[in-house]
């Protein structure tokens, strides 16, 4: 693809080319509209990062962002946050490992495990996300550190919690599927006075997966919130969001011969006694000021409180007396060991955000400022447990075409403690000088103090002394931020950027001997994007042209293999399309589209010099539309291709591309009960969606539910 042709597209893509959600009305614009043929996805709430981070709105925000509604996740019938962000192109998702659990996902060709957001502040990488309390979803592309901070490098992704307003709201749901699934919601929202109210959402669910025979889903979880204030200059919102889950967690299949195994997708490698339970609590209190239209300042101070349980059998082929088969290996003669690397934890975040923003004039020149500073504190204690895998007395080898999930599991005790405490102090500020109503220009700067504190301690006899040395790292990095906007008419932007991020080497609350010395991995990126509103705005399209690199990936120290050095480039060029708006009073889209060009540019590992980024396909497309063809019934219909992919940065393993259709029907009897039916993966396509794979016999990937139908009645007055 040459470059000429990115180009062409950039410029063209702001009035031919569709994109999912980038351009929208500003929040404060939105919050008030009342036309009913407005877009589905428009950013409502108090919470949304274009009050604080972004004052300016989406639409004329100098980067790619993806806004997914609470509406368009209704149309859909999807409750989990992962899966919504099938609706964001660039986005893949991988298999939870070591480290990273619940959500795990590349966005732009880098991991984003640890890069979600609840309402502006980081959410530990520690559960599955729950959407019942959720408004929207948005996603930010490319670094963002002067934002957010650490991590970043593919973007972020924040939810936006649901809150209290002037106007009842008596909601519920009942959902019934052919995956064995009953779920339950309500949505409560109730005025007490002219200017406060309360909201309160709650949701609990029992499921299965479709052709996935032992997966099994049990969550319910309870989000209370107050706001007083509402609509005056000062505004107080105190919220608490409660979830647990207590699910039997999908292992997949393994790989054999770099491809996913030719086994029925029922089968299950794991065990009955798995578990991934979790349980978490959040409180949230937030203050907002309104001095006058031109100065206001926030302050939120949360709590969050992560318990988590850890304990499945996954496929590996390094059991006592095994390796991985050959390739001429029977596939009857295969046996599949089951690795235990289980754990549990429990992880408390303290975190204080303070923002001040000021519109104000110098001579002819108009300013947005933004200030702002962050205070954080976080604990993670984690207990890892003994892993009998490749020792006397492992779980029993399972044959490849006939898995046996009911051996018995081992009784592991804990093997070591790690506690992990880690500061951090931030402060930013962002201008935006307004040259008339042509030009935007924004510099902004970032600086982050993280400071990680490791301190190990053995469980049982006989861990290593070498592993339990304490350890201590301070990173001080300077993250600078720069764009300018060219709006050519009231609907039209082009504008350039350039951002940064880095992720320290404790990023994951972790550390050890080979990472305690070294300094944050930072990465860079460009982008050259198109924004317009067509149809009295009815309609939004985008288009970006991007470059993210880093040149300081961490890689093994050549002349220390026990060591690692910050050697390593890694750079994803791309182009992301979209749009996302009503072509008509009756017809409505949403579609994106991303091509990634992702590569290993140097490394001290020349297998992966010149290949393509793990798990980061080229082409991606999503899409959904819904035609309203009456006043009570609508049908809508959409899905995803991805593109071929590897699992790995060598391209040892590969997964094939695939399309994955979905369809809707709802009928509305009146203004207050629908009833909707959703037909997912109509095909009963086999799709593989997430994978892991560490080597050849280390791996394992899962596949996508099959055919799956949901019943919904939702009631709302």
């Amino acid at each position: 693809m040459s470059i000429r042709f990115l180009m062409s597209g950039i410029l063209l893509g702001g009035a031919l080319v569709p994109s999912i959600a980038s351009a929208q009305q500003p929040a404060e614009d939105a919050a008030n509209t009342t036309d009913a043929n407005a877009s589905p996805i428009i950013v409502t709430g108090v919470r949304s990062l274009t009050v604080d981070k972004i004052p300016e709105g989406i639409a004329h925000a100098p980067q790619s962002i993806t806004v997914i509604s609470h509406e368009l996740l209704e149309q859909q019938a999807t409750s989990r946050v992962q899966d919504a962000l099938k609706n964001v192109p660039g986005i893949t998702f991988n298999a939870g490992e070591g480290g990273a659990r619940g959500d795990t996902v590349n966005l732009r060709g880098f991991p984003a495990f640890n890069d979600f957001f609840l309402d502006g502040i980081r959410d530990a990488a520690i559960y599955s996300r729950d959407s019942f309390n959720l408004e929207s979803i948005e996603v930010l592309k490319g670094p963002s550190a002067v934002l957010f901070g650490r991590g970043s490098t593919g973007g972020v992704v924040n939810q936006v919690s649901k809150a209290p307003t002037l106007t009842p709201l008596y909601a519920a749901t009942l959902v019934g599927g052919t995956n064995n699934e009953v779920r339950a919601t309500a949505d409560i929202d109730q005025p007490i006075g002219s200017n406060a109210a309360i909201r309160i959402n709650a949701m609990g669910e029992h499921s299965e997966v479709a052709d996935r025979d032992l997966v099994r889903n049990r969550r319910w979880g309870i989000a209370p919130s107050i706001s007083v204030g509402i609509g005056g200059p000062d505004t107080l919102t105190i919220e608490y969001l409660h979830q647990e889950e207590n699910d039997i967690p999908d292992v997949g299949i393994p790989f054999v011969n770099g491809r996913p195994a030719n086994v029925s997708r029922n089968f299950d490698y794991g065990l009955a006694t798995d578990r991934f339970k979790s349980n978490v609590d959040i409180a949230t209190g937030r203050y907002r000021h309104e001095f006058s239209n031109a100065i206001s300042i926030s302050n939120t101070l949360r709590y969050a409180d992560y318990h988590f349980f850890d304990r499945f059998n996954g496929p590996n082929f390094g059991y006592v007396g095994g390796n991985a088969p050959g390739p001429t290996t029977p596939l009857d003669q295969i046996l599949v060991g089951r690795d235990t690397p289980s754990s549990s934890g429990h992880r408390t975040n303290l975190t204080n955000q303070a923002d001040v923003t000021a519109n104000f004039v110098t001579g002819p020149i108009s300013h947005t400022l933004i200030a702002g500073a962050e205070f954080g504190r976080e604990r993670d204690n984690t207990i890892r447990y003994v892993n009998p895998f490749g020792a006397a007395g492992e779980t029993p080898a399972t044959p490849l075409l006939a898995p046996n999930p009911y051996e018995m599991s081992q009784i592991e005790p804990g093997k070591s403690r790690a506690v992990t405490t880690a500061f951090s102090e931030a402060a930013y500020i962002i201008d935006t000088v307004h040259l008339g109503q042509l030009f935007d220009l924004t510099g902004g700067v970032r600086f982050d103090r993280f400071a990680a504190h490791y301190r190990p301690q053995a469980l049982v006899a006989g861990v290593s002394a070498a592993s339990l040395v304490p350890l201590d790292h301070v990173d001080n990095v300077w993250s600078p931020r720069a764009s300018i906007v060219f709006n050519p008419s009231a609907h039209q932007r082009i504008y350039f950027s350039y951002g940064t991020s880095f992720d320290p080497s404790a990023e994951a609350l972790s550390l050890n001997a080979k990472t305690a010395n070294l300094g944050p991995v930072k990465a860079k990126s460009f982008e050259l994007g198109a924004k317009a509103d067509w149809l009295g705005g009815r309609i939004a399209t985008t288009a970006a042209l991007f470059r993210t690199e880093i040149d300081n990936a961490q890689v093994t120290d050549p002349d220390h293999p026990t060591a690692l050095v910050l050697a390593g480039n890694q750079r994803v060029d791309g182009v992301e399309l979209g749009v996302t708006g009503h072509l008509t009073d009756k017809w409505e889209i949403t579609a994106g589209y991303t091509y990634l060009d992702g590569k290993t540019l140097a490394s001290t590992n020349q297998a992966t010099v010149g290949k393509r980024l793990a798990n980061t396909a080229r082409n991606a497309v999503n899409l959904w539309t819904e035609y309203e063809f009456t006043e009570h019934f609508e049908l809508g219909v959409g899905g995803n291709y991805l593109g071929k992919r590897y699992s790995d940065f060598a391209e040892q393993a590969v997964l094939p591309s695939y399309v994955i259709v979905d369809a809707m029907g709802a009928w509305s009897a009146n203004g207050h009960l629908t009833l909707r039916v959703n037909v997912n993966n109509i095909f009963n396509k086999l799709a593989w969606q997430n994978s892991y794979y560490a080597s050849a016999e280390e791996n394992h990937v899962i596949p996508a539910p099959g055919r799956t139908a949901l019943f919904t009645a939702a009631i709302k007055y």
